[in-house]
């Protein structure tokens, strides 16, 4: 046992049962922490420039300006154009 752990074991043998409990959490929230950085460090799969080539279009009115009935929600029947007590 390393000069650490047996450390770390005199200490926590001298705390209260609700403290170890609160040690143990702590200690699986590190461990867990070291596992997502370390997954974070795997090389990542190469990407393959043009793989989907020519799967993708843009509307052709998509730099187009968005009219009153957008913004003020007239498109989505939220406010009727006509309708004054919805204002």
């Amino acid at each position: 046992m390393s000069s650490a752990l047996k450390k770390l074991e005199e200490i926590v043998s001298d705390l209260p049962a609700e403290s170890q409990a609160e040690v143990i959490d702590f200690a699986e929230f590190l461990r867990q922490k070291e596992l997502r950085k370390q997954s974070e460090t795997k090389p990542k799969e190469k990407r393959i420039a043009g793989l989907h080539q020519g799967q993708g279009w843009i509307s052709d009115d998509f730099n187009d300006e968005l009219g009153d009935e957008f913004w003020f929600g007239e498109d989505f029947g939220i406010i009727k154009k006509d309708d004054e007590s919805a204002a």
